[in-house]
C-alpha cells in the first residue's frame, strides 16, 4: 500500500496580523513606560533621601565633638551684602569641615599650609587655604586633625555645573540623584525673624544657597533657576519675596498658616540646619507647583504645608 507524504505547509502572518502584533506591543510598552518611569524615580528619591540623612548624621556627629555644627566660614563673612552667592555655597562651605581640605586662618600652623594651598579672603578678617586632593582624607578643627565626618559613595559628590560664583579652585558639592547640588544651611541665630538682609540678623541666610538659585543653566539637567517660564522657576529667587518663600519653607508647621510673607518669617524653625534637593525637576521649589507656571501671590504662600506642596526633597535636623 502506497502512502503519499503530504509535506506540511505552514501558513504565513499575514500584514493585518502582524500590524495587530505591532499595536499590541506599542500599546503595552505605552502603558509599561510610566510605570517604570515612577518605579525609577521613587527610587531616585529614596536614593537621595538616604544620602541627606547620611550627610545629616555628619552633621550631628560634627557638633556632638565641637559644639557647633559644620561651616569652616561664618556665614556673615562668606556672605558680603544681601542677595549676592558668595564664592562658597553653604554645602562646600559644609563640606570643607566635614570632609576636610581647608583650613582657616585662625590655625595655629596656619603659615605652614603652602604649596598646593590656595587663599581665599573673606570680610572681617577670615581667610582660609583650600586644597582640593586633601578632601575626604582627614579635616582640620581648631588647630587638630581628625578624621571624615562624612564620606560619600562615588558620584555622590562633585561639581555642581553652572553654579554661580564657583571658586576658583573646584570644591565639591553634595549631589542629589539627579546630579544637581543639594543647598545647605545652617542657623546663625538662635532667635529673631526666620529669614531675612543681612541686616535684619535672621536666624538663617538666604544667600549661602544663592549659588543655585541664581543659576540659568544649573546642574547635569542644565535648569534655569530664574526666568519664568513653562517650566516653572524657583521660589527663592521669585521677585515676590525670595525671603519670605524661605521663611514658609524653614516655619515650623505648629505656627499655623499666616496671612503675608512678612509673617512666614516669623517663627520657629523646624531644625539648625536644613538640606533641600530639588527633586526630579531639578528646579528648587518651581513657582509650577504641579498645576501651570503662575506668578505667586501672599494667598498663594498663605496655604497649608508650602514645603509639602512640591517634588523638593528636604530634610531638617539639629533640634
Amino acid at each position: 500500500m502506497n502512502h503519499t507524504n503530504t509535506p506540511h505547509v505552514r501558513r504565513a502572518f499575514t500584514l493585518t496580523e502582524i500590524l495587530v502584533a505591532i499595536g499590541i506591543i506599542v500599546i503595552l510598552i505605552g502603558l509599561l513606560l510610566p510605570a517604570l518611569s515612577k518605579v525609577t524615580q521613587r527610587a531616585k528619591v529614596t536614593e537621595t533621601q538616604s544620602l541627606m540623612q547620611e550627610f545629616a548624621k555628619g552633621c550631628d556627629a560634627f557638633y556632638l565633638q565641637f559644639g557647633f555644627y559644620p561651616g569652616i566660614v561664618p556665614e556673615n563673612s562668606l556672605v558680603t551684602a544681601d542677595g549676592v552667592a558668595p564664592v562658597l555655597s553653604g554645602m562646600e562651605n559644609a563640606l570643607l569641615h566635614l570632609m576636610g581640605g581647608a583650613v582657616r586662618n585662625d590655625d595655629p600652623d596656619y603659615a605652614s599650609f603652602g604649596a598646593g594651598w590656595t587663599e581665599f579672603t573673606f570680610p572681617n578678617g577670615v581667610a582660609i587655604k583650600i586644597n582640593p586632593f586633601e578632601i575626604g582624607k582627614r579635616t582640620r578643627v581648631a588647630g587638630e586633625w581628625f578624621p571624615p565626618f562624612f564620606t560619600p559613595k562615588g558620584g555622590q559628590v562633585g561639581l555642581a555645573v553652572g553654579q554661580v560664583n564657583e571658586a576658583a579652585v573646584a570644591v565639591p558639592e553634595l549631589l542629589d540623584s539627579w546630579g544637581q547640588p543639594i543647598a545647605f544651611a545652617r542657623a546663625i541665630r538662635g532667635s529673631g525673624p526666620l529669614t531675612g538682609t543681612r541686616s535684619s540678623n535672621p536666624q538663617f541666610l538666604l544667600e549661602p544657597i544663592m549659588s543655585y538659585t541664581a543659576s540659568s543653566s544649573l546642574g547635569e539637567l542644565s535648569q534655569d533657576q530664574t526666568t519664568s517660564n513653562a517650566t516653572g522657576y524657583s521660589l527663592l529667587n521669585n521677585s515676590l519675596s525670595p525671603y519670605g518663600a524661605y521663611g514658609a519653607i524653614l516655619r515650623h508647621p505648629g505656627f499655623g498658616k499666616f496671612a503675608t510673607l512678612g509673617d512666614a518669617q516669623y517663627g520657629t524653625a523646624r531644625g539648625k540646619y536644613v538640606l533641600i534637593s530639588a527633586g526630579a525637576d531639578g528646579i528648587f521649589y518651581s513657582v509650577k507647583d504641579g498645576v501651570g507656571a503662575t506668578a505667586m501671590t501672599n494667598a498663594d504662600y498663605a496655604k497649608p504645608g508650602l514645603a509639602e506642596r512640591y517634588n523638593d526633597i528636604i530634610v531638617f535636623g539639629g533640634g
